[in-house]
C-alpha cells in the first residue's frame, strides 16, 4: 500500500504540481480513506519527501544499471534520459519542478546535493569513457565540460527561462535537444555518426 500511495502521488504531483495536489485528491484517486494515507505518511510534507526520495532512489538504481552497459557512451546518455522519462510517465512538466523548488527549498537542496554525489559516476565517467573509446574528442576539458553539463541540465528545473518554454515543450523534449547540443559539441566524427543514427531512430 505504501508503494501504491507513492506511485499515485508521483503521478498526481507530476501532472498537477506539488502545491495543488491535496491528501484528499490522492485518497480519492486511489479509492481509499485519507486515514489510510496518514497511517503511512503523517503529513503532506512527509509524503512529498518520501515521493521525492522514491523517485531519486529508483532513478539512481536504474542509472547504475545502465552506466557502462550500453553500446556506446552516447547510447548511455539517451538511455539515462529515457529512464527518467519512463519514471515520470513521460509527462513531467517544468513548472512542476519549479514549483517543487519554490515551495520545498530544503528538499530541493537535499536532492541537489545527492545529484552532486553521483556526479563522478554518471557524468565524468561517461566523458572519460567517451574519450577513451573515440566517441568524444580527446582535446576536451573533461572537468569543465562535466560541470557545464551538470549546471545546464539543472537549469531546466530552476531557471524561469526554461519554465517559459513549457507551454510548447516537455522536460523530455528539452532534455533531448540538450543532449543533441551537448554531444555535437564534444563528439568525434565517429561519435557524430553514432548520434545521427540515434536521432534517426528517435
Amino acid at each position: 500500500m505504501k508503494e501504491t500511495i507513492l506511485k499515485k502521488s508521483l503521478e498526481l504531483f507530476t501532472q498537477n504540481g506539488f502545491k495543488a495536489v491535496t491528501m484528499d485528491d490522492i485518497a480519492k484517486e486511489l479509492g481509499i480513506s485519507k486515514k489510510t494515507i496518514y497511517q503511512h505518511f503523517p503529513s503532506k510534507n512527509y509524503l512529498v519527501k518520501a515521493t521525492v526520495d522514491f523517485v531519486f532512489e529508483t532513478a539512481t538504481s536504474k542509472m547504475h544499471t545502465i552506466a557502462g552497459n550500453c553500446e556506446t557512451p552516447i547510447h548511455e546518455h539517451f538511455a539515462m534520459k529515457n529512464c527518467l522519462a519512463d519514471l515520470f510517465g513521460g509527462n513531467i512538466q517544468a513548472k512542476t519542478i519549479y514549483q517543487f523548488n519554490k515551495y520545498y527549498p530544503e528538499l530541493a537542496d537535499r536532492i541537489q546535493k545527492k545529484k552532486r554525489e553521483n556526479y563522478d559516476f554518471t557524468i565524468l565517467r561517461n566523458l572519460r569513457d567517451g574519450v577513451e573509446k573515440g566517441f568524444y574528442r580527446n582535446d576536451i576539458d573533461i572537468d569543465f565540460v562535466g560541470k557545464l553539463f551538470f549546471a545546464s541540465s539543472t537549469a531546466f528545473f530552476n531557471d524561469e527561462m526554461f519554465i517559459n518554454l513549457q507551454s510548447t515543450q516537455s522536460i523530455d523534449e528539452l532534455n533531448f535537444k540538450f543532449l543533441e547540443y551537448h554531444i555535437r559539441g564534444i563528439a568525434t566524427p565517429k561519435g557524430l555518426e553514432t548520434l545521427e543514427q540515434l536521432l534517426l531512430k528517435s
